[in-house]
């Protein structure tokens, strides 16, 4: 466990400093993301691959984090009265904004990385992007719908 400490603490507080952008938080993210894995390793369940599993882990434990502070931000109460998804919604936007950094990488065309960078990091709606690129919304949709596939399948290997 020392060795896997030693090996990732760096990678993973550096990581949590960049999706955090706070020493603080980022310092509690890292401490949960090594509480969870070695919690998990203690389970002494079989693992081929232990990186997959620190990044799965640090991930789902970002998401978390970005969640809670959705909440925070918004002062939103999550209960019956909202739609369902809208939590969802709002944790997609703060990934979407990350990915977007790596834009140029996914392989997008240009119409949908326009769209794509116009909703998520400007929060134009699709009726305004519409406008903007003088299509039909409809098309906005299409691309919007085909670049999140393309990043997905990106992001799932």
């Amino acid at each position: 466990m020392d060795k896997i400490y030693d090996e990732y603490y760096y990678k993973i507080y550096n990581w949590a400093i960049k999706k955090t952008n706070n020493k603080e938080d980022a310092e509690d993210l890292t401490n949960s993301v090594f509480l969870a894995i070695f919690e998990y390793l203690n389970k002494n369940i079989s693992i081929k691959q232990v990186e997959n599993l620190i990044w799965k882990i640090a991930y789902n434990l970002w998401c978390t984090k970005a969640k809670d502070y959705i909440k925070e931000k918004k002062n939103v109460t999550f209960d019956e009265e909202y739609q369902l998804g809208y939590e969802e919604k709002m944790l997609d936007k703060i990934i979407y904004k990350e990915i977007v950094n790596n834009i140029d990488h996914i392989g997008l065309t240009g119409k949908e990385k326009n769209a794509f960078q116009m909703y998520y990091l400007q929060d134009l709606s699709i009726k305004e992007i519409s406008e903007k690129l003088g299509t039909k919304e409809a098309n906005i949709k299409y691309y919007l719908y085909s670049a999140r596939n393309k990043i997905k399948e990106r992001y799932h290997e």
